[in-house]
């Protein structure tokens, strides 16, 4: 059972030692990198994704001003640093998690209408997995970290 659940502290051992290949992180933030920002920002819920009750991914939410570089929504959230561990890569848990996390913001943040993030334009498996799971590619792009960047949005059912 694949389920998302609010970052404890207990985890933090375990996402020390949580693989990403030089590949992944040119895409997205390690959870450690992303643990220690969250520390001194407040607009940030760190997120796991557990299977069986084991780390199978991590990413955080953030509704803080970040979200502008995507939106004008005031009431978006911004999911960032989205990956999942390198042994539960090709297990569907990417998939089935994408369905679980508007779920996930409709019962913790209500008052969110939509889902913004950012993808790097080099990031074709991303790209699909966003798209397959409902986000839209509205045409705005930027300078991210790694290069040009995507801006996607997935509307909820609460608006």
């Amino acid at each position: 059972m694949i389920e998302l659940i609010a970052y404890e502290e207990k985890y933090r051992t375990l996402l020390e030692e949580y693989p990403l290949t030089e590949a992944h992180l040119m895409f997205t933030a390690h959870p450690i990198e992303l643990l220690d920002r969250s520390a001194n920002t407040s607009t940030y819920t760190p997120i796991v994704i557990l299977e069986e009750g084991k780390i199978a991914g991590f990413f955080v939410l953030d509704t803080g001003d970040d979200k502008f570089h995507y939106t004008d929504q005031q009431d978006s959230i911004l999911l960032r640093g989205y990956s999942i561990h390198s042994a539960y890569q090709g297990r569907g848990i990417a998939k089935t998690s994408m369905t679980l996390i508007p779920l996930y913001i409709q019962k913790y943040f209500p008052h969110v209408s939509q889902v913004v993030l950012g993808v790097d334009e080099d990031n074709s498996v991303a790209q699909s997995l966003y798209t397959k799971a409902g986000f839209k590619d509205e045409g705005k792009r930027f300078d991210g970290r790694s290069g040009i960047q995507i801006a996607m949005c997935l509307k909820l059912g609460n608006e």
